[in-house]
C-alpha cells in the first residue's frame, strides 16, 4: 500500500511540472503556428528540428535515463557515494565527448543530413536551403539537451522528479519569449522570422541544462575531469543504449520515418502531422512519461534485491494506473478533437483549412495513445531486468510495419496514413512486448489488469457518449467561425464536464484504481520529490 501512495505520489510531482510544461508548449506551438503558418517555413523548421527532437526523446525521456538510472542506482547502493559521483563525471565527460563530435559532424553534413531525412524537399530549392540553414542552427542542441538528461537521471535516481520535470519549461518560455519579442526582428515574412524562432529553440536547451544544475550540485555532486572508457558502470550503459535506443524511442523513430516520407506529399503534411501530435502528447507526456519516470527506480531497486513478487506488483499497479488515465484520454481528444486544435491553434496564418487537417491527423494518432504510453512503461521495465534485446526485437517489428503501412497507405490515405500507420505499429510493439514479458516473468498479473481495463473502458464508452450528444448540440461545424471566447468557454466546460461524467462511471462499474487517481491529481507540486520509502 505504501508503494502504490508512493508511485501516485511521485506521478503526482511530475505530471504537475509535465502539466505545466505542455501548457507552454501549447503556447509555444501557438505562436509558431501564427508566426509560420502551415507552410513553407514551418515545414523546414519542424524537418530541421526533427534530427534534435528525436535525440531529445530518445536521451531525456529515453534510452540515456533508462540505461544511466539502474546502473548508477546500483553503483551507488553496492559500491558506495564515491564511485557512484565519479561514475557521474565519467557519463557527463563521455556524452560531452560524443556530443561535440555528433555536432562537429551535423555542421559539416548538414546538406547531407537535410537531403537525408526529407527527400521530397530537394525538388524545391528554396524549401532545401531553408532546412539546411535551420539545422546548421539547432545541431548544438544535441550536446546541451544530452548533459540535460544525464542531470534528469541523477536527480530522479535520487528521488527528486520535480526540478528535471520543470526543466522542459525552460525551452518552451525561450521560445514564447523569443517568438514575440524577437522573431519580428528577422523580417516579415515566415521564411525570415523562422531563423529567430530556431535560434530560440536553442537558447531553451541551454536553458534546459542549466536550470538542473544547482539541484544535483545539493545532491552532492562535483565534477571531475574523468574520462575512462573501461568503466564497468560506463561500459553497463552503453551496452544498454545502444539497443535502448531503438527499442525505447520506435514511436519517435516511427514519427522520424513518417517526416521522411511525408516531405514527397503536398506542402503543408509535415506540420499537420506534428501539430496532429501535438494533442495526443498531453496525456501521452503528462501520465504516461511521468508514470514511466516515477517507476523505473523502483523497480530497478526491487529486481536488484531479488523481490519478484514487489516488482511485478508494481508494474501491474503502474499499468493499471496508466490505462485509467489514459483510456478516458483517448475518448474526449477523438470527440473533441477538431474544436480543441481549433482553441490551440488557429491563429495568424493558421488557417481553418489547415487546423481540420491536423485534427484528422490528431483522431489517427490518438488510436493508439493506450500503446504509445504502454510501450513508454513497459520497455523500461526490460532495462530493470538488465535485458535491453528483447525490446529490440519488438521494436524493428514495429519498425518494418510502419514503413510498409506508410508505403502502402500514403496513397489512398495521405498524411492520415502515415498517422494511422504509426498507431498500427505501436500497437504491434505493445502487443509484443507484453507476450516477451509475460514469458519472462511467468505472470504480468493479467486478469487484475484485464479486469481493470474492461471496466474503465465501460466507463469511458459512457462519457463518450455523452460527451459526443453535448458537441453535436454545443458545436456546430465543430466551432467554425465561433467567437473564441465562446469557442474556450464550450470547449472546457465539455471537458470538466467529460472529466466528472467518467468519475460518475468508473465509480459505477467500480473501477479501483480511481482512488489512487484522485490521490495523483491532489498531490502538490514539489521541487523536492518525496522521502519516504518505497517500500514497506
Amino acid at each position: 500500500m505504501v508503494r502504490s501512495k508512493k508511485l501516485a505520489k511521485t506521478a503526482g510531482v511530475i505530471s504537475g511540472f509535465t502539466m505545466l510544461s505542455r501548457i507552454f508548449g501549447y503556447v509555444r506551438d501557438g505562436i509558431g503556428g501564427a508566426i509560420l503558418g502551415a507552410g513553407m517555413a514551418n515545414d523546414a523548421y519542424l524537418a530541421a528540428f526533427r534530427i534534435p527532437n528525436l535525440l531529445r526523446d530518445l536521451f531525456a525521456e529515453g534510452a540515456l535515463s533508462s540505461a544511466f538510472i539502474p546502473t548508477f542506482t546500483a553503483t551507488w547502493v553496492k559500491e558506495g557515494t564515491a564511485r557512484a559521483w565519479r561514475l557521474v563525471s565519467i557519463v557527463i565527460n563521455a556524452v560531452l565527448v560524443i556530443m561535440l563530435g555528433l555536432v562537429l559532424l551535423g555542421e559539416i553534413g548538414a546538406p547531407g543530413v537535410v537531403r537525408a531525412i526529407v527527400p521530397g524537399f530537394v525538388a524545391v530549392p528554396e524549401k532545401l536551403s531553408l532546412t539546411i540553414h535551420l539545422t546548421r542552427i539547432l545541431f548544438p542542441f544535441l550536446a546541451f539537451i544530452s548533459l540535460a538528461a544525464v542531470m534528469m537521471g541523477v536527480l530522479n535516481s535520487r528521488e527528486r522528479f520535480g526540478v528535471p520535470a520543470l526543466a522542459p519549461v525552460m525551452l518552451n518560455l525561450s521560445m514564447i519569449v523569443t517568438g514575440v519579442f524577437i522573431c519580428p526582428l528577422f523580417g516579415a515574412t515566415p521564411e525570415k522570422q523562422v531563423i529567430g524562432w530556431a535560434w530560440g529553440a536553442l537558447l531553451g536547451g541551454v536553458l534546459q541544462m542549466a536550470i538542473q544544475i544547482p539541484a544535483v550540485w545539493k545532491q552532492g555532486y562535483r565534477w571531475k575531469p574523468l574520462l575512462d572508457w573501461k568503466d564497468p558502470g560506463l561500459r553497463r550503459m552503453m551496452m544498454l543504449m545502444g539497443p535502448a535506443i531503438l527499442g525505447l524511442s520506435v514511436t519517435q523513430i516511427n514519427l522520424f520515418i513518417n517526416t521522411i516520407i511525408a516531405s514527397f506529399l503536398p506542402e503543408g503534411a509535415v506540420t499537420y502531422l506534428y501539430y496532429g501530435n501535438r494533442l495526443m502528447q498531453l496525456p501521452l507526456g503528462v501520465f504516461g512519461v511521468a508514470i514511466a519516470t516515477a517507476l523505473l527506480p523502483v523497480t530497478s531497486s526491487l529486481w536488484a534485491r531479488g523481490e519478484k513478487d514487489k516488482f511485478i506488483e508494481t508494474l501491474s499497479f503502474g499499468l493499471r494506473l496508466l490505462f485509467v488515465i489514459t483510456v478516458p484520454a483517448a475518448v474526449g481528444i477523438i470527440i473533441l478533437s477538431e474544436p480543441i486544435n481549433r482553441l490551440l491553434f488557429e491563429y495568424g496564418r493558421f488557417s481553418p483549412a489547415a487546423v481540420s487537417a491536423v485534427a484528422q491527423a490528431t483522431i489517427f494518432y490518438t488510436l493508439g495513445l493506450v500503446a504509445f504510453a504502454g510501450v513508454k512503461v513497459i520497455v523500461p521495465t526490460f532495462y530493470a531486468l538488465s535485458d535491453a534485446k528483447t525490446p529490440v526485437m519488438a521494436a524493428v517489428c514495429a519498425v518494418v510495419v510502419n514503413i510498409a503501412l506508410n508505403l502502402l497507405l500514403m496513397k489512398p490515405m495521405g498524411y492520415r496514413g502515415l498517422a494511422l500507420a504509426t498507431t498500427i505499429a505501436a500497437l504491434v510493439n505493445m502487443s509484443l512486448l507484453v507476450i516477451f514479458l509475460h514469458r519472462r516473468l511467468g505472470t504480468l498479473d493479467g486478469r487484475r489488469i484485464m479486469r481493470s481495463l474492461f471496466r474503465v473502458g465501460l466507463a469511458a464508452a459512457g462519457m463518450g457518449f455523452l460527451i459526443w450528444s453535448g458537441s453535436q448540440r454545443w458545436l456546430p461545424d465543430y466551432g467554425l467561425g465561433m467567437p473564441r471566447w465562446e469557442l474556450a468557454y464550450k470547449v472546457f466546460c465539455l471537458i470538466i464536464f467529460g472529466a466528472f461524467a467518467y468519475i460518475a462511471f468508473a465509480w459505477f462499474f467500480k473501477v479501483p484504481e480511481q482512488t489512487r487517481v484522485w490521490q495523483l491529481i491532489r498531490t502538490k507540486v514539489g521541487m523536492r520529490g518525496t522521502s519516504e520509502p518505497w517500500v514497506e
